[in-house]
């Protein structure tokens, strides 16, 4: 009987082990078919509107569940040098760049932080859904191997909204050309600004519009444009605060791009935002792969969703309000409806508008001077140049100057200390060498100072109105020996109670 339980017992643990054998070969093969989950990891210049938007989108799609990606992690970062250090870094697993213009992404290729698409699948694609140039812009970029490297998800125009009732409050015409605001009409006084204009380095979408100027006028006219411009015009550190500004009635016009343009009139019914009469152009906003790109397919999926008219009808939610490189969104349901609709008629008003023939390769030789010149002689400096300006124009207006005296300093004014040859070669100095960079600020910087206050030396002597000074900048000679003869006055009467 002892005999027989032993057997069975026997049996029943083979029986057991060969159970949990097979168990444990079943679940290993399910292992090896299950994937981990997969982030996506994007950097970015879009808002976190637009990230959470496509994101949730995106992540809702057969695709990316198929590929077993459950999140996105959008690096958003401002900078250039930011974008690159993320790129260039394998450690960080950067897999797809995204938004910021094509001159930050034609940098951010020079420094080889982009790995060109390579794969038959994902160029096919592309090349067959995404135009080669709309209204004469290029929507696709190739290395000099003749890779693709990045292509156009978006477009966009550039131009200024305009706040009716603070022009009409103010006097002030509605303008249509950049001249316009560039002209003496446009300074209404020392506290009041009627222009907001965005600081370059802390806004691509307002460093583009200023290349504009440079390219449609000349280096020289340019940047007497930008500077007058400036003078009537308050700094503002951002694309969003430049915009905000006229939203509130602040200002009369904001630096805009299009779709900045549209969430203003949306927000405030006085505004309505203006294209230049051919003086602007279209850009293609792009995507493309990181160097260190850490899940390829993933990364692919992202691109070929983006690229789709599904993913491009995203731009149509209301917030978002960005024109789609493929006009074939328009005809998604999200495209039908009445956002889509009106971003419809602005897509086709900004392709009917002939604007400038716009140099890409110039625009990204002399970038980074371009913006670091504006920001030293114009922002830096920006005190100085509206008390220069306003007494220019104060004494113009009044008749303490002629036109001839006026045109006279306004070339004094606009004098540019940096040529278009010297823009170009000194940038690539100046992106990686600190000290030049540093060097040619502090030389910008002095310029400037030193020509606006030589105009306001100069028209001082001129008898008439003050200088349009909205706080002193010195303690008056009375008020300095009230305080001194009060301080003696303090100091005796301690001296007495002792």
């Amino acid at each position: 009987m002892k005999r027989k339980i032993n057997f069975l017992v026997l049996v029943v643990l083979i029986a057991v082990s060969a159970t949990a054998a097979v168990n444990g070969d079943i679940t290993r093969n399910n292992n090896a078919d299950l994937k981990a989950d997969v982030v996506l990891t994007v950097v970015t210049r879009h808002d976190v509107t637009i990230t959470n938007e496509f994101k949730e989108k995106f992540l809702a799609t057969e695709e990316a569940q198929n590929l077993g990606i459950t999140d996105i992690d959008f690096k958003s970062v401002s900078t250039d040098d930011g974008w690159r250090s993320l790129l260039i870094d394998a450690s960080k697993g950067v897999d797809v760049a995204w938004g910021g213009g094509p001159a930050l992404f034609s940098t951010m290729a020079n420094y080889k932080a982009l790995k060109p698409m390579d794969d038959a699948d994902l160029v096919n694609y592309l090349n067959e859904t995404v135009p080669d140039r709309i209204a004469g812009a290029s929507m696709k970029w190739w290395d000099e191997d003749d890779n693709l490297l990045f292509v156009a998800s978006a477009i966009s125009s550039f131009g200024f909204t305009v706040n009716h009732q603070f022009l009409s409050d103010k006097g002030l015409p509605v303008p249509h050309t950049w001249e316009e605001l560039a002209s003496p009409e446009f300074y209404v006084s020392p506290d009041v600004r009627a222009i907001s204009m965005g600081d370059p380095p802390e806004t691509t979408s307002n460093t583009r519009i200023y290349q504009i100027i440079l390219q449609a006028f000349g280096w020289e006219k340019g940047w007497e444009i930008i500077t007058k411009m400036a003078a009537n015009a308050g700094i503002y550190p951002g694309s969003v605060d430049t915009r905000a500004a006229v939203i509130n009635g602040e200002v009369g016009v904001g630096m805009t791009i299009d779709f900045y343009g549209v969430i203003a009139m949306r927000e405030n019914p006085d505004c309505e935002y203006i294209i230049p009469e051919g003086q602007s152009i279209v850009n293609g906003d792009p995507i493309a792969l990181g160097a260190n790109v850490d899940d390829y397919e993933a990364a692919k999926a992202f691109i070929k969703f983006v690229e789709s008219p599904e993913g491009q009808s995203v731009w149509f939610t209301e917030g978002l309000d960005r024109l789609p490189v493929l006009e074939s969104a328009f005809h998604t349901p999200a495209g039908q409806t009445e956002n889509g609709q009106a971003l419809y008629a602005l897509y086709n008003e900004t392709l009917d508008n002939e604007g400038i023939t716009f140099d890409e390769e110039l625009a990204v030789s002399n970038l980074d001077t371009t913006i670091y010149y504006f920001h030293e002689t114009i922002t830096s400096n920006h005190d100085l140049l509206r008390e220069a300006w306003g007494s220019m124009v104060l004494r113009l207006k009044s008749g303490n100057i002629t036109q001839e005296k006026f045109e006279e300093l306004s070339e004094q004014l606009t004098e540019v200390g940096m040529t278009l040859n010297e823009s170009i070669d000194w940038n690539d100095d100046f992106q990686t060498d600190p000290s030049f960079a540093s060097t040619k600020r502090s030389e910008w910087k002095n310029f400037a100072k030193q020509k606006y206050n030589a105009i306001i030396d100069d028209i001082g002597s001129i008898p008439g109105t003050e200088n349009p000074t909205t706080t002193p900048t010195k303690t008056p000679i009375s008020t300095m020996f009230s305080l001194i003869s009060f301080a003696t006055l303090v100091i005796i009467l301690r001296k007495k109670r002792k």
